[in-house]
């Protein structure tokens, strides 16, 4: 079910305050503190996302929509400022204060080792070399480390040939956050996982710029290579299967995806709006980027995590339809929960359809 618009508008209203605030101050960098006095001190500069849903009350959804005003750390009112405390409601539509790590943009780890529910030969293959070419495994820029191919897809851009096939992946794992040149090499597996240039799938044919600094607005993260010719390529994605369309993700929809690092993984969709600030490096969380209208997706149990480094560039996908929600892009060091641009907007600004 949409999210009525004045639900939307409030959520607007203290994203455009709250996270250009935050962006300022630097709210990326922050963490829990175990200090009531640094944490108290910090307390104006807590927020860092700003979605919408149903308010959570002694750990339950209830059916009362609320804009939810995600924060680094959650504290009791009588340790507040007057001027630090947020408010209970925005033009009659409560709000909810959740407690959340921000949103990075992961770095591959090589030494990770998270175990995998599914036991399929391409699984276990995920940051090998991979002919034909399947999505869900490992691949990068020449000068990136390691990240996942969404899907392959159609070209609807003026001069592009219809008939030529793309892959796609995030602009962080294809262009290198708008560093790369149009024509770069990319790779299958990435260089993390022992890719060289004898590994070439494709070149970097187009992507959509990240804006950087947290003021102005991204919804996608996001850049596609043209395969070269007689590179062979299986169109489904490793334990997934054959991508069947695309759908709106909703609070509550069952997703999956599989990639490079943690294989393949549930989880279902918290935020359906969510406008958050996301750092580009954890070395440097003043390199901050304002992505809005993404899907905020938690893990689903058992699994651990929703995604880790090297799952960039998944694609997210109904569990019930097998149709294209959304492509992964970011989350917490832990993973407990994931960001993925919405898919009607990656479709959009690249100019692509997706190749079933």
């Amino acid at each position: 079910m949409p999210v009525p618009n004045n639900v939307l508008e409030a959520k607007r209203m203290m994203s455009a305050s709250l996270l250009s605030a935050g962006a300022e101050r630097g709210v990326i960098g922050r963490f829990r503190t175990l200090s009531v006095m640094a944490a108290a001190a910090s307390a104006g500069n807590n927020v860092h996302a700003v979605g919408v849903g149903h308010k959570i009350v002694d750990g339950k959804l209830t059916d009362l929509l609320a804009v939810r005003l995600y924060v680094v750390q959650k504290l009791a009112e009588s340790l507040l400022s007057n001027e630090d405390v947020l408010p209970t409601e925005i033009n009659g539509i409560p709000t909810d204060v959740i407690e959340s790590a921000p949103a990075f943009f992961l770095p591959n780890d090589t030494n990770d080792n998270t175990p995998v529910a599914a036991a399929a030969a391409c699984t276990n293959a995920r940051r090998s070399l991979q002919r034909p070419v399947m999505a869900g495994m490992s691949t990068a820029h020449f000068q990136v480390t390691a990240g996942t191919i969404s899907c392959f897809c159609r070209s609807n851009a003026d001069g592009d040939d219809p008939d030529a096939t793309f892959v796609l992946s995030n602009n962080h794992v294809y262009a290198d956050v708008n560093k790369a040149h149009i024509g770069d090499d990319l790779f299958q597996p990435g260089p993390a996982d022992g890719g060289t240039s004898a590994d070439r799938i494709a070149t970097l044919h187009r992507f959509v710029p990240i804006q950087l600094g947290g003021q102005a607005p991204n919804r996608v993260d996001a850049a596609i290579g043209k395969m070269l010719p007689g590179v062979e390529i299986d169109s489904q994605i490793c334990t997934v299967g054959h991508v069947a369309g695309t759908i709106a993700g909703e609070e509550g929809t069952a997703v999956c995806k599989h990639g490079r690092t943690t294989g393949y993984i549930e989880g279902s969709v918290f935020d359906p709006s969510l406008d958050a600030l996301v750092g580009m490096d954890h070395n440097d969380p003043s390199i901050v980027a304002l992505f809005q209208n993404q899907l905020r997706i938690n893990v689903a149990p058992p699994f651990p995590a929703f995604g880790l480094g090297g799952d960039s560039g998944s694609l997210v996908i109904s569990r019930e339809t097998r149709e294209a929600v959304g492509l992964y892009n970011a989350g917490p060091a832990d993973g407990q929960y994931g960001l993925a641009n919405r898919i009607e907007d990656v479709l959009a600004e690249m100019r692509i359809r997706l190749l079933n």
